[in-house]
Order: structure tokens, then sequence, then C-alpha cells
């Protein structure tokens, strides 16, 4: 799927991972994007060129790789999607964890940031206006 930023999914992948790793570390290394993508690292290397090339990361070989600040950007664009799917996922069709995250992260690449903020608002609906506490999981089929 081609994002209006250009990125394919991947890529978008690479960026939100560059970001969580350096949230989590401070700092984010080929190794360990390669684990977090479960790719080998010559595929990481070859991302990360590619991103350097559109000005996104800011890499050299044996290196921590950064963010640039238009990287860190999308980054930052990525991720809130994923976040805002996940609370919907859960919240509003009730889907355990792992499903919701697994789901989230496929969906993230296909949708622009507009719809996302559409789902968070609905999110957001959903959360004022279930005073009952009722997950949708907990709605039987029979009408």
């Amino acid at each position: 799927m081609h994002q209006q930023n250009g990125l394919s999914p991947s890529m978008e992948d690479y960026l939100e991972t560059i970001l969580l790793l350096e949230k989590k570390n401070r700092v984010a290394r080929v190794k360990d994007i390669a684990h977090e993508l479960s790719v080998q690292m010559p595929a990481v290397t070859g991302a990360l060129k590619n991103l350097r090339n559109r000005a996104l990361v800011e890499y050299e070989k044996n290196s921590f790789i950064n963010l640039t600040p238009k990287g860190l950007t999308l980054a930052r664009e990525v991720f809130r999607r994923h976040e805002i799917l996940v609370d919907f996922f859960k919240l509003g069709l009730g889907l355990e964890g792992d499903s919701a995250e697994q789901q989230a992260c496929q969906i993230e690449h296909a949708i622009n940031q507009d719809t996302a903020e559409r789902f968070s608002k609905l999110t957001r609906w959903i959360k004022e206006n279930n005073k009952r506490s009722i997950s949708p999981g907990d709605i039987s089929d029979e009408a």
C-alpha cells in the first residue's frame, strides 16, 4: 500500500521501530531493529540506506541510527495511528491485546492521519457514552 508520504508499509515500520527503540534505549542499532522486526541485519542496512537517502534517518555503518526531524515527524504519525487503532479495537470492538496490536500494525499503513483522528474521536465518544461499561464482545448476536 502506498501512503501519502511515499513510504511503503515496511519503511514506515522501520521508522516506527527506530522511534520506539530510541524511547526505550535512547539509541537504535541495526541489530536491535533486526530483532524487533524479525528480519536479517542486511535487510535493515538496506532499509536504512533508503531512509537516509530520503533524509529520514542519520546513519553511518557501525553507528547508532537517529531519526531526522522529518523522520521523527513521520515516525510519530505512524505510531499515533497505531495507538489510535489499538484503542479502538480494544474499546470499540472488544478485541484482546495481541489481536488488537497485530491488526493495528497492518491497518495503520492503509489509513491517513485524518481517518485515524476520526477513529480517535469515535473511541472517545464510545468511552464517554458507554456508561454501563459494555464491551462489544459482551453483546450477543441475537436480535
